[in-house]
């Protein structure tokens, strides 16, 4: 006779066992939900419903500092930002893309965190990969980054 290991019948499976088992799968189901932003994931652009309505929109402060266009730089690669009328904002930094989101706060604009390739392209400074803020004076923008430090400058461009 063959030397089989006997295995138990499934109904034979304690009832403190899927206690266990159904408990151990809600405490690492319960982490991942807690991790949801509450945006709807068709509309990257709408707001989520924990965030207060006293934030600002990119239109809220715009009579006083209206971003909205495309800003350049002369420097290698061609770094720009274009921000529009939405709180959309694309750009490049010279060498990788851009794409997030603003708002105006105060006199300062916004600009969300965003992730962006990191290519490595010969003779181009890819600072304006670590914006964060910005301040306009006159034609100019001035970009800073999460330390609040200005990292370079940016021209409105004439349409």
């Amino acid at each position: 006779m063959p030397n089989h290991t006997k295995l138990r019948p499934l109904a034979a499976v304690r009832p403190a066992s899927r206690l266990a088992l159904g408990l151990a799968a809600l405490a690492l189901t319960l982490p991942l939900a807690a991790c949801d932003t509450g945006n709807d994931p068709r509309n990257p652009g709408s707001p989520s419903p924990t965030e207060s309505s006293e934030t600002s929109s990119p239109s809220d402060d715009a009579s006083r500092l209206d971003p909205t266009g495309k800003w350049t730089s002369p420097e290698e690669g061609d770094p720009f930002l274009e921000f529009a009328d939405d709180g959309s904002l694309e750009g490049s930094d010279g060498c990788n893309a851009i794409v997030t989101s603003w708002k105006v706060k105060g006199d300062e604009i916004a600009i969300d965190s965003f992730m962006s390739t990191q290519k490595a392209c010969a003779g181009v400074d890819t600072w304006l990969s670590k914006a964060s803020t910005a301040t306009i004076e006159g034609d100019v923008m001035k970009v800073k980054d999460s330390n609040g430090k200005v990292i370079g400058g940016l021209e409105k461009e004439d349409k």
